[in-house]
């Protein structure tokens, strides 16, 4: 006779496939009486997966709008781009830039302009007889020196006769661009460093103060300031470790001098002293002795002074106005602007151009934001104010299993209604919203609404469905109000208060009240979802949706964000499952003791009716 207790097939509350044979001394359906009695655990399971569902669809549904403001974000608040940065001022200037026969493009070889808020429409012309350039020094190395050129085999010999192998060690090199002294510091005790090595430990350790490159076509190694404009100076000097003469063409001071007076310096070349005065800025070292090297071996040092911008600019209906210092008004730099027109100088020559009047621009990029803007808040008010349907729980995997794939669809679109019900962190993010654009913005002398002479065409809805929503409600008036009134408008949406690093941010603090409107929407949309094109969970909805604290065994130590209470029920989970699995083999025992009983029960009864003949 076989063991009634004999595995057969069944499946274990783990998930592991078990085989029994029960039942069959006693009659009993086993698998069935112990599926009955595992019944509240069951449910237990199946309420512990469906509140994880419901997390896990929570969760999703922040992520969508986190990633619909990031979008957002990256279309309007983008600093490196001025087309998507709303903020950036250019936007906020109704104006066109075509040529002098009226063709949109412009050739800026010479000059670009960028009219901003203020500016006057009409014709500009710009003649630039100098630009503004920076102190700088440059040599011409030996033939054939490469970025990749070891320094000790720079071709090129001392007075003495001597290789320029004084190299082979730490090289240091001291700068001052008019502040203070940078020191420049190359490790080259093995010999392998190379010229581009010395490039990059210039660039790299002189804080922007001094640029360096080296042209392997023209052979040319090259020093300058950074700053420009008369006032700019530069001074090299030899470090005392090592003589830098072979590359710089120096062993003492050179001094690149403020302006484009006289020049005089003294320099030793190759044990050659000389002294020299520049009044062109050229400046070639030859030999005082030809006994000690050939003119022919001299390098040529070119010694660039510094020098501001020299231009002369005529406004519409105005007279030529030169800037090249004589009357107070010089120009440092080739980046300048004045009258709000934005000017960047690139060569000598002269240019001119026609600005005109497009409110629409700015219009349209005003419009584009708001539109965008009411997608997300009226998406999350819709989402905040849809209660949940308490008929649609997330299914089970046996609901699941006695249905179509689209049944499954439509039923979970309705377990999902009502997941953000009155959300806390969206709440609180949509009236901060709501606040940036009812917030007067002070000395700007604008406000939204629809009535009286300080409004701009722009309100909050009237639809107590959609609070958050911004309406433009005459567009003829905000497109006046940009054309008469640009600088109140720039400033009403983007003016920055001189207050910042306040540790806290809100409606009733100086900084807020002088932030522009968008200002203040950048400021709250990085504060609930970070800086545009980053993906740190630091900020209050990414860290919510995505940032798990708790890694401990019992779920209990951590900040109850989505990814916390994933983990705390994933936990839940695994005991409820433990636990299953040990009750069924516990029950699965107790009817394999009884089968075994009954086994002998009926062996016992056989025996005694054989004894009595029957």
């Amino acid at each position: 006779m076989s063991d009634s207790s004999m595995p057969i097939g069944s499946t274990g509350a783990g998930g592991g496939n078990m085989i029994r044979l029960t039942g069959l001394s006693s009659g009993l359906d086993v698998d069935a009486v112990v599926k009955k009695m595992m019944a509240g655990e069951q449910t237990k399971l199946d309420k512990a997966q469906q509140d994880q569902q419901t997390t896990q669809w929570k969760q999703e549904a922040y992520q969508d709008i986190i990633k619909n403001i990031k979008d957002l974000q990256s279309s309007f608040f983008d600093s490196g781009t001025s087309d998507k940065n709303i903020l950036s001022q250019s936007n906020f200037a109704p104006f066109t830039v075509s040529d002098a026969n009226g063709a949109s493009t412009v050739d800026t070889s010479v000059a670009t302009f960028n009219p901003m808020v203020g500016a006057q429409t009409g014709k500009y012309s710009i003649s630039v007889t100098q630009l503004a350039k920076g102190a700088g020094v440059t040599n011409t190395l030996a033939a054939g020196t490469k970025l990749t050129t070891k320094l000790t085999d720079i071709t090129g010999t001392t007075a003495e006769g001597t290789e320029a192998t004084s190299l082979k060690k730490v090289i240091t090199l001291t700068v001052n661009t008019g502040a203070s002294d940078v020191n420049i510091t190359l490790d080259n005790t093995d010999g392998n460093a190379s010229v581009g090595d010395l490039v990059n430990a210039i660039n790299n350790q002189s804080g922007g103060s001094v640029k360096a490159k080296f042209s392997e076509l023209t052979g040319q190694f090259a020093l300058s300031s950074s700053g420009t404009g008369k006032s700019s100076t530069l001074t090299i000097k030899s470090g005392t470790t090592a003589s830098l003469s072979s590359i710089i063409g120096f062993s003492t001071d050179v001094v690149s001098n403020k302006g484009t007076g006289t020049t005089t310096n003294t320099v030793t070349k190759d044990g050659v002293t000389t002294t020299t005065t520049v009044t062109e800025g050229d400046w070639e070292i030859t030999s005082e002795s030809a006994s000690n090297y050939k003119v022919t071996d001299a390098a040529k040092v070119v010694i660039q002074n510094s020098q501001n911008a020299d231009v002369t600019i005529t406004v519409p209906g105005g007279s030529p106005v030169t800037l090249n210092g004589t009357n107070g008004n010089a120009q440092s730099t080739n980046n300048f602007t004045i009258d709000g027109v934005s000017y960047v100088l690139s060569s000598e020559g002269n240019a001119s151009v026609n600005i005109g009047s497009d409110t629409g621009k700015v219009y349209d990029k005003i419009k584009s934001f708001i539109d965008k803007y009411n997608d997300i808040v009226d998406d999350i008010q819709k989402k905040l104010t849809e209660k949940p349907n308490k008929d649609y729980k997330p299914l089970t995997d046996a609901q699941k299993a006695q249905m179509t794939t689209s049944q499954i669809t439509a039923w979970e679109t309705k377990a999902k209604a009502g997941i953000l019900w009155n959300d806390d962190n969206l709440e609180t993010m949509l009236n901060d919203l709501s606040t940036a654009f009812t917030t007067a913005v002070n000395n700007v002398g604008l406000s939204l609404g629809r009535y009286g002479s300080n409004n701009f065409g722009i309100d909050t809805s009237k639809d107590y469905t959609t609070p958050s929503h911004i309406d433009i409600v005459d567009p003829e008036q905000l497109k006046t109000a940009i054309a008469t009134k640009g600088d109140q408008i720039s400033k009403m949406f983007t003016n920055i208060s001189a207050i910042s690093n306040t540790a806290e941010y809100g409606s009733s603090l100086t900084q807020y009240k002088e932030d522009g409107i968008f200002t203040r929407i950048s400021k709250i949309l990085q504060k609930n979802v970070g800086y545009v094109n980053t993906t740190f969970n630091s900020a209050v909805l990414t860290s919510y949706a995505n940032k798990q604290y708790d890694f401990t065994l019992t779920g209990t130590g951590g900040k109850n964000t989505l990814p916390d209470q994933l983990y705390e029920q994933q936990l839940k989970i695994k005991d409820i499952k433990s636990k299953m699995s040990t009750d069924q083999e516990k029950y699965y025992q107790q009817f394999s003791k009884l089968e075994t009983a009954m086994d002998r029960l009926n062996s016992q009864q056989l025996q005694l009716s054989s004894m009595l003949g029957n």
